[in-house]
């Protein structure tokens, strides 16, 4: 197996929380935009659970960036609530709160990636200052 610095790194973790926060956005969107849509199912997005679990099985820092190439947000359909705006079980108080939340995640998994990139960036050109 072929292991490359950004194995070793934060990277691929925080590639994956990127891309299912921005997936998350989409699918609040989507429930905001159909919150007076008849018979409308909110959707959600599952992930975190499955990348805690991802990362208390790894063992070291490869095994964690195998472990989580493997985790993938999946969509799933909310059965579970009543008929909240009347028309479907959408609530826009929900909804915008977990829009505020998943926001929040997505900018510090960003601002953690950078931070990854400075200090690759560092490590490589010596970290001095010019």
């Amino acid at each position: 197996m072929k292991i490359s610095l950004f194995d070793r790194s934060r990277i691929p973790l925080l590639e994956k929380a990127l891309d299912a926060y921005a997936l998350k956005n989409k699918v609040i969107a989507s429930n905001i935009a159909n919150i007076e849509t008849p018979n409308y199912r909110r959707v959600d997005v599952a992930f975190e659970k499955e990348l805690n679990q991802a990362i208390e099985q790894s063992k070291s820092d490869v095994n964690l960036s195998e472990n989580v190439k493997g985790v993938e947000p999946q969509i799933e359909i909310d059965k579970s609530k009543a008929l909240a705006s009347g028309a479907n079980n959408v609530d826009i108080d929900e909804e915008m709160a977990e829009l505020a939340k998943n926001q929040l995640r997505f900018q510090m998994a960003a601002r953690l990636m950078s931070q990854t990139f400075q200090l690759i960036d560092k490590s490589i050109t010596g970290g001095g200052t010019q």
